[in-house]
C-alpha cells in the first residue's frame, strides 16, 4: 500500500473523500470517491489525466473540462464511484511542453504531429496508479466512463474487471473540430456505444489446440475490448477436399465454445485462377466462414472488383506488403475498407519470419493513420520472449492493434501448444514496468557503485564483496531472509542457492548446519568468484560448491532437497537483455522466472522444496502468481515482515508447491 493523505470534504458539488498519494510534487494522484463505498454493487469510474486549461481555464480547443463535469454528473447518480485524477498533463508531456503543442496546432498541425514534432509519443500516458488506487479502494469491477480504447485496454491489464464502458459524449465546436477528428482518426476514441475490438492471433490445424488454448485462456482474459483469433489455413486445392473442409468446419464449431474467440480463414488465392469464383466457393462451400483473410491475392490493372466482392460478403483483412501497400494511395480502396470495416494487415514477412524494420513499420502505420485508417494488424516474427516492436508500437501510437504470428509458434514445422501459450500470456499481460521505479534503482544502483572491496560484517562473521556484485549489507531484509531461509531448510541436507550475490547467505548457512551441502549459482561470474572467495574467507570452502550460469544452467544432474533464489524484484518489458549487473536487480518480463521454473523440477527431491524471495512492494505479484498457475506451481506464503529501507517495504519467503 502507497503512503497517502486523506479527508472528507464539502464543496458546492457534494461531500466526498479526498486522498491524494504522496509522489513528486506536482505528479501527485488525486482519488476522490464517495463516503461508503459497497464493491458488491455497480462502481463508476471516470479516470482522468489532468488539463489545466480545460479543467480549470475551460478551453475550447480540447473537450477534457466538460469530460470531467459529464462524468461528474453521471458520477453523482450512482452513489457509489471514484474519480481518479492523475496528473500526467496533455497525454504525459506536461504544461509547457503542452503550451509549445499548441503553438504548432495554430499552424494546424494536430495534436498527434504536434506532440511527435517535438519528440514526443503521440500519447506518453500510463495507469499503473489506477490499480494501486482501486486495491486500496477494495473494487475490482468497474463500469468505465471513457471514450479511449487504449484507456480500457491498459486498465483491464492490471487485471481491473471492467463490467461496462460507457461514453462521454461532448459536441465539438468550432475551435476544436480538428481535435475531434484527430481523437477518432489517430487515436481511435468512441464517440458512442460502438466497439471495435482488436485480435490477438494464433493459428490451429486441429481441434485439440482449440480446445486446449480456450481452457488454458478461460480464467485470464480481462480486456473487454480483445477477442483472439484462430487461423485456419486454406487454399484452392483444399476446396475440393471433403476431409480437409470437414476438419475446418470442427475447428471453427470449436471455437463458437469459447465467447472471445473467433476463427478466421487464411485463404491462400496463390492457387487461384479465378479470385472471386473462389470467394464465392468459400461463401457457399463454408457459410460458417464469416472473416477472411485474404492472403496471396492479386490486383490487375487497378481493378479492386476482388477486394469489393470480397469485403461485401466478409469481414476480411487484407494483407499489404511492399508491392501493393500503394494501395492505400487508391481513395476508392480506402472506402472500401473503411466502409466494411476492413482491417488492413502488414505483412511483409509472408511466413518466413523474417522481422520488418520498427521505423519501417512506424511510416506506414503514420501513413494508414494518414488516411482515417485505424484497424491496422501486424503480422509475422512474433513469438515467446520475442514481441519487442509490437509492444513499442503499441506505447508509441497508444492504438490496440492486432497481432497475427505465425512462423514462431512452431517447432520443427509443427504448431507448439506451450509456445503459444507462452506468447498469448505475454500478450494479455502486456505489464508495463514502472519507469520511475526502474530509474530509482538504476539510480541506487550507480550511487552505491564503488570501485574497490568493500568489508561488512554480517551476523557475527566478516565478508568481502566486489565492486560488480551486489552488496547485500544496504538491505537490512538481507539479515532477515537468512534467518528465515535457515529456519525452513533441512540441516542434513542438500541446498541450493539461486542468485548467490557476494555468498553471504549460502555462507551463513554452511556456518549454522554443519551436514548441509551447499551449491551456490550466480549469472554474474564475478558473483560466484565472490561466493567462493567469502566461503575460504570464513572456513566453509568444502561443504560450498560454486557455478556461473542463468539460474540452474550448469548445475548438472544434482537434486535438492531445498532450492532458494532470491530473485529479482524488478521487472523490465519482456524484449530487453540486461547487462550482468542489472541482472541482479532485474528479470525482462520474469523471463528468468520462467527458466526456472521449467527447469526446477528436473533438480528437487521427491519432497523438495522450493524457498522465494520476494518483495510485492517491489516485484510484480500478478504476473509471478500468473507464471505460476501456467506451471501447474502454488505459492505459499510462509513468512512475511515489514523493515524500514529506503521506504518501508513489505518483504515475503515464499514456498512454492508442484500440483500433482
Amino acid at each position: 500500500m502507497r503512503k497517502f493523505a486523506q479527508s472528507l470534504i464539502n464543496t458546492k458539488l457534494w461531500r466526498f473523500n479526498f486522498r491524494v498519494y504522496a509522489e513528486d510534487q506536482g505528479k501527485e494522484t488525486v482519488v476522490l470517491f464517495t463516503e461508503n463505498i459497497n464493491p458488491q454493487k455497480p462502481f463508476l469510474l471516470r479516470v482522468h489525466s489532468e488539463c489545466m486549461t480545460g479543467d480549470v481555464f475551460h478551453s475550447m480547443q480540447c473537450d477534457c473540462g466538460e469530460q470531467l463535469d459529464s462524468a461528474i454528473a453521471t458520477i453523482q447518480e450512482s452513489g457509489n464511484w471514484a474519480i481518479i485524477y492523475l496528473r500526467q498533463e496533455w497525454r504525459g508531456i506536461w504544461l509547457y511542453e503542452k503550451i509549445r503543442a499548441y503553438e504548432l496546432q495554430a499552424k494546424w498541425y494536430d495534436t498527434f504531429e504536434a506532440n511527435v514534432m517535438l519528440w514526443h509519443n503521440p500519447d506518453q500516458r500510463t495507469y499503473g496508479m489506477v490499480k494501486v488506487a482501486l486495491d486500496d479502494l477494495g473494487v475490482k469491477d468497474v463500469i468505465l466512463l471513457t471514450n479511449n480504447p487504449s484507456k480500457v485496454s491498459e486498465i483491464a491489464k492490471t487485471w481491473i474487471n471492467i463490467t461496462d464502458r460507457r461514453p462521454l459524449i461532448i459536441e465539438h465546436n468550432p475551435v476544436n473540430e480538428k481535435y475531434f477528428t484527430t481523437k477518432k482518426t489517430k487515436f481511435k476514441h468512441f464517440f458512442s456505444d460502438e466497439v471495435s475490438y482488436y485480435f490477438y492471433q494464433f493459428h490451429a490445424d486441429k481441434v485439440e489446440i482449440v480446445h486446449e488454448i480456450g481452457e488454458f485462456l478461460k480464467n485470464k482474459k480481462t480486456d473487454p475490448l480483445l477477442k483472439i483469433c484462430i487461423g485456419v489455413q486454406c487454399d484452392s486445392r483444399d476446396l475440393g477436399d471433403q476431409e480437409k473442409t470437414d476438419n475446418i468446419m470442427s475447428i471453427f464449431k470449436a471455437c463458437d465454445l469459447y465467447k472471445w474467440f473467433v476463427p478466421i480463414l487464411h485463404f491462400s488465392y496463390k492457387y487461384s485462377q479465378d479470385q472471386i469464383w473462389d470467394t464465392e466457393t468459400i461463401k457457399n462451400k463454408l457459410p460458417f466462414v464469416k472473416y477472411l483473410q485474404t492472403n496471396d491475392f492479386i490486383i490487375k490493372k487497378n481493378d479492386l472488383s476482388f477486394i469489393q466482392y470480397a469485403a461485401e460478403n466478409f469481414l476480411i483483412d487484407v494483407p499489404l506488403d511492399n508491392e501493393n501497400f500503394n494501395l492505400v494511395e487508391d481513395e476508392t480502396f480506402r472506402e472500401i475498407i473503411k466502409n466494411n470495416k476492413a482491417f488492413l494487415l502488414l505483412d511483409n514477412s509472408k511466413w518466413t519470419g523474417v522481422q520488418e524494420d520498427k521505423d519501417v513499420l512506424k511510416e506506414k502505420i503514420n501513413a494508414l493513420l494518414k488516411y482515417d485508417l485505424n484497424d491496422i494488424a501486424i503480422f509475422g516474427w512474433f513469438g515467446p520472449d520475442d514481441l519487442s516492436n509490437y509492444f513499442e508500437l503499441r506505447r508509441y501510437f497508444k492504438i490496440n492493434f492486432s497481432i497475427d504470428a505465425e512462423t514462431k509458434l512452431k517447432t520443427n514445422g509443427q504448431i507448439d501448444v506451450e509456445k503459444i501459450k507462452t506468447y498469448l500470456t505475454q500478450l494479455i499481460r502486456f505489464d508495463d514496468p514502472v519507469e520511475a521505479a526502474i530509474e530509482q534503482t538504476r539510480t541506487f544502483q550507480n550511487q552505491n557503485k564503488k570501485e574497490d572491496w568493500v568489508n561488512i560484517d554480517f551476523l557475527g562473521n566478516s565478508y568481502a564483496i566486489h565492486p560488480a556484485v551486489f552488496n547485500p549489507a544496504y538491505f537490512p531484509s538481507t539479515r532477515w531472509y537468512a534467518q528465515m531461509v535457515n529456519k525452513y531448510v533441512s540441516k542434513d541436507a542438500n541446498f541450493c542457492e539461486v542468485g548467490s550475490w557476494a555468498g553471504i547467505i549460502s555462507c551463513y548457512l554452511a556456518k549454522e548446519n554443519s551436514k548441509l551441502k551447499i551449491l551456490a549459482t550466480d549469472i554474474n561470474p564475478f558473483a560466484t568468484e565472490n561466493t567462493l572467495y567469502n566461503a575460504e574467507k570464513n572456513g566453509v570452502e568444502d561443504r560450498i560448491q560454486v557455478v556461473t550460469g542463468d539460474v540452474l544452467d550448469n548445475v548438472g544432474s544434482i537434486k535438492f532437497d531445498t532450492i532458494f533464489w532470491s530473485m529479482p524484484f524488478g521487472f523490465l518489458d519482456p524484449w530487453l537483455n540486461v547487462d550482468l549487473e542489472e541482472a541482479q536487480f532485474f528479470d525482462p518480463g520474469y523471463r528468468a522466472i520462467r527458466k526456472f521454473l521449467k527447469d526446477c523440477k528436473n533438480h528437487l527431491h521427491e519432497n523438495g522444496q522450493i524457498l522465494i524471495w520476494f518483495s510485492t512492494d517491489l516485484g510484480n505479484y500478478d504476473l509471478l502468481k500468473d507464471i505460476c498457475d501456467q506451471n501447474n506451481i502454488r505459492l505459499e506464503k510462509l513468512e512475511e515482515i515489514e523493515m524500514q529501507e529506503k521506504d518501508v517495504v513489505k518483504f515475503e519467503v515464499f514456498k512454492w508447491v508442484y500440483e500433482r
